[in-house]
């Protein structure tokens, strides 16, 4: 799962890449320093207190976030991939749990079929998973076609 830190050191070293690309020098100190400023904070230890603040107030959140690369099985063989796509799909009085609708792109072709005669494989699927990262069907019980390793 990425969470909030997770995503602000990200972008943090993807600051720092950019501008060794350029020729400037940055440690990932003050690259954490440049995202705490950017986000008007003080200093790093005010930002990552805030954001472990904000993670705590959202208990609903997803297991993943777009661009996370993630590992698990669909349909009973492995895959790692990506996520492309994510939104919460809120349902009816029925449903157990949140849930979100998810687009994933695999790494390589997945194989989704047994027969011999006629190979089926998926790079790209749509599921809802629930906060375990398990897909689920409209009213929130797992169905079993994947599950995501979190």
């Amino acid at each position: 799962m990425t969470d909030l830190i997770t995503h602000a050191k990200g972008r943090a070293k993807r600051l720092r890449t950019y501008l060794s690309d350029i020729g400037q020098t940055l440690s990932h100190a003050q690259s954490l320093e440049a995202i705490s400023k950017e986000e008007g904070c003080r200093d790093w230890n005010t930002l990552s207190a805030r954001l472990r603040q904000q993670q705590a107030s959202m208990p609903n959140h997803p297991p993943v976030q777009v661009g996370d690369r993630i590992t698990g099985t669909y349909r009973g063989s492995d895959f790692e991939g990506t996520v492309l796509g994510l939104e919460r799909a809120d349902g009816s009085d029925k449903q157990l749990c949140p849930v979100w609708r998810i687009k994933v792109h695999f790494d390589e072709d997945v194989e989704i079929g047994s027969s011999p005669n006629l190979p089926m494989t998926r790079r790209r699927v749509r599921v809802m998973i629930n906060k375990e990262g398990q897909s689920v069907n409209l009213k929130g019980r797992p169905d079993g076609f994947m599950a995501i390793t979190l």
